[in-house]
C-alpha cells in the first residue's frame, strides 16, 4: 500500500493535486495536466514548479503517452483499493453491529452492554433480516390475497352497477313507451270529444239563430204596425183621420204577425253525457284495454290468522286500487289466507 501511495504521488499534478489527465512536459522537464497548465501559464509566464520562464514560442505542448498511462493505471488501482477497503469495513461493521429484537433496531456491541438494552434479545444482523423477510413475505401473500379478493369484489360491484344500468334503461324505454301509447290515446280521445263537442255546438247554434232571426223579423214587424198606428192616432181631424187609416190600409182584419205569446226562446241544451261531470273517470275506464295486470302477492309480516281488524285492513288496502280492475266474487279465509279471483291478485297472504 505504500509502494502504491508513492506511485499515485509521483502521477500527481502539483496544479490541482490528483493524478495526471492529459500529461504535458515543459521544456524544464516538471509534467501538468494540459487543462491546468494552459490556466496557470494564461495568468502567469511561469512554469508552477520552478518558476522559469516559458517561451510564448514553446507553448504548443505535446501529450506525455507514458505519464497518462501510468496516470490511468494508477487511477484504476486506486479505484480498486478504495472499493476493497469499503468492503472489509463494511464487513467489519456488520461483524460489530447487532439488531435488537425487543426494541427492532440496529445497534452496535458496546450500546448492547449498557443500560437501555439490559435483557433485551438480540440477533446477527443477517438472522434477524432473515427472519423479518420471510414475516414480510407472509405479510405480502395475505395481502395478494386479499387485494385479489378485493379486485373480485370490485369487478362483482362493476358488474351489479352494469346490470343496474341496463335495467334501469330498459324500464326508461318501457315507460316511455307506455306512457306515449297513453299519450296517443288521451290525445285521439280528446280531439274525438272536442270533435263531438264542435259538431253539438254547431247544432246547437243554428237552432237558436234561426229562433232569433223570427223573433228579431216579428218585432220589427210589431215596431212598424206601431209606428204607423201612432201616427194615424195622432190626426184630430175626424174626416183626416178617415182618409189616412184609408190610405195607410189599416183596416181592422186579423193579423199574419205572430204575438210574443207565440214566440218561444231556444233554450241550451249543450251537453257531453257523462263525459261533461266524469271525463276522467270514463276515459279511464276506456283505458282499461291497454292495461296489462300481472299477479302479485301481497306480504304481512304475520302468518297468524288474521282477526277482524286485519282483515278489514286487507280489504281496505285492496279497495283503494279502482274498482273496474277487479272483480270479487269469492272469500274464503283459511290459515291466514285470503283467497280471491281478482283479475290482478291471486293471492293475497295476510
Amino acid at each position: 500500500m505504500a509502494s502504491s501511495s508513492s506511485f499515485s504521488e509521483d502521477l500527481t499534478c502539483s496544479v490541482c493535486l490528483i493524478i495526471f489527465t492529459d500529461p504535458v512536459t515543459l521544456f524544464c522537464g516538471h509534467s501538468f495536466c494540459r487543462e491546468c497548465i494552459t490556466l496557470s501559464l494564461k495568468s502567469l509566464n511561469q512554469c508552477p514548479q520552478c518558476r522559469a520562464t516559458v517561451p510564448t514560442d514553446m507553448m504548443d505542448f505535446t501529450t506525455n503517452h507514458i505519464l497518462k498511462s501510468l496516470a490511468e493505471k494508477a487511477k484504476k488501482e486506486k479505484k480498486s483499493g478504495k472499493d476493497t477497503e469499503v468492503k472489509a469495513r463494511s464487513q467489519l461493521l456488520t461483524f460489530f453491529i447487532l439488531f435488537c429484537v425487543t426494541d427492532q433496531q440496529l445497534t452496535c456491541i458496546i450500546c448492547r452492554d449498557c443500560e437501555r438494552h439490559e435483557g433485551h434479545k438480540f440477533k446477527p444482523v443477517k438472522e434477524a433480516a432473515a427472519s423479518i423477510r420471510k414475516e414480510v413475505e407472509t405479510l405480502v401473500e395475505k395481502e395478494t390475497s386479499d387485494i385479489c379478493a378485493i379486485e373480485h369484489l370490485v369487478e362483482s360491484q362493476n358488474e351489479e352497477i352494469r346490470k343496474s344500468e341496463e335495467k334501469s334503461q330498459q324500464l326508461r324505454i318501457q315507460i316511455s313507451s307506455q306512457f306515449q301509447e297513453m299519450h296517443q290515446f288521451l290525445k285521439r280521445r280528446e280531439d274525438e270529444i272536442l270533435n263531438e263537442l264542435k259538431d253539438k255546438e254547431k247544432d246547437e247554434l243554428e237552432k237558436m239563430r234561426r229562433s232569433l232571426n223570427v223573433v228579431e223579423k216579428a218585432l220589427t214587424e210589431g215596431r212598424e204596425v206601431g209606428e204607423q198606428m201612432k201616427s194615424v192616432l195622432e190626426v184630430t181631424d175626424p174626416e183626416s183621420f178617415l182618409k189616412s187609416w184609408s190610405e195607410s190600409k189599416m183596416t181592422p182584419k186579423p193579423k199574419s204577425n205572430p204575438k210574443a205569446s207565440d214566440l218561444r226562446v231556444v233554450t241550451s241544451s249543450l251537453s257531453l253525457g257523462h263525459y261533461e261531470s266524469h271525463l276522467q273517470l270514463f276515459v279511464w275506464k276506456e283505458m282499461r284495454q291497454m292495461i296489462q295486470p300481472q299477479a302479485e302477492r301481497l306480504l304481512f309480516k304475520t302468518q297468524d290468522p288474521p282477526d277482524c281488524m286485519k282483515f278489514f285492513s286487507a280489504l281496505m288496502i285492496i279497495a283503494r286500487i279502482p274498482p273496474p280492475l277487479f272483480s270479487f266474487n269469492i272469500f274464503e279465509i283459511t290459515k291466514g289466507k285470503l283467497i280471491t279471483n281478482m283479475s290482478v291478485f291471486n293471492e293475497v297472504v295476510i
